[in-house]
């Protein structure tokens, strides 16, 4: 039914075949391995780049939101110390007024005195009776 030689040429085909195939096969496994290795150290470094840029950007943020409040700051500083200044320009001013409103009444009634005391010793003709002489002066 079988020829034996045959058979045995068969098997030994399948012998000599068989490790080449194997060795193919294996060759395959690792060139597949590797290819899979170098795509997740690709991906690592991907995300590894991904993950430095998205700290930066944080960073960047927080930097740019801390010069924001630092400078909300210095403005709300600046506008506090130029209200006082302007409430001591006012305080002053009101010192320097009251000073010499006080310096004026003093030299008011320092004048009405000397009005006073020259009216009570210089008789003072009405001014009616000076107008009536000098327009008859003029005749």
């Amino acid at each position: 039914m079988i020829d034996e030689d045959e058979v045995m040429d068969l098997i030994d085909q399948l012998r000599f075949n068989l490790p080449e195939e194997i060795k193919q096969a294996n060759w395959t496994v690792q060139e597949q391995q590797r290819l899979i290795s170098e795509a997740h150290g690709e991906a690592a470094r991907i995300m590894s780049k991904a993950n430095e840029r998205a700290e930066e950007a944080v960073t960047d943020h927080e930097v740019l939101r801390r010069a924001e409040r630092q400078s909300a700051q210095t403005v709300r500083e600046a506008q506090a110390r130029s209200d006082q200044i302007i409430r001591e320009a006012e305080v002053y001013a009101l010192e320097q007024l009251q000073q010499l409103e006080a310096h004026l009444s003093r030299t008011l009634a320092t004048v009405k005195r000397g009005v006073e005391s020259l009216q009570t010793s210089v008789p003072v003709e009405e001014p009616e009776a000076e107008g009536a002489q000098e327009a008859e002066a003029r005749l």
